[in-house]
């Protein structure tokens, strides 16, 4: 699969698989938005990454699109 310059929403990304996600599609050159509720965590990932970070409960959908709108805008 070809990620780099690719954008990808990874919901859960400050913590465990999630974050390990957002990091593994970084190292390879992918843009990462990191989708979570835990909003010190999920900054500090996207920091270190060079993604973004956007508060998102997954239930919520105008979470859900307000996660879209970073990812595509």
């Amino acid at each position: 699969m070809d990620i780099a310059g690719k954008v990808f929403i990874v919901t859960g990304g400050a913590s465990g698989l999630g974050e390990g996600t957002a990091r593994l599609l970084a190292a390879k050159g992918g843009k990462v938005v990191v989708a979570d509720l835990q909003e010190d965590k999920g900054r500090e990932v996207a920091a270190g990454i060079g993604g973004v970070f956007v508060k998102c409960d997954v239930t919520q959908e105008a979470d859900g699109q307000a996660v879209v709108a970073t990812a595509t805008g």
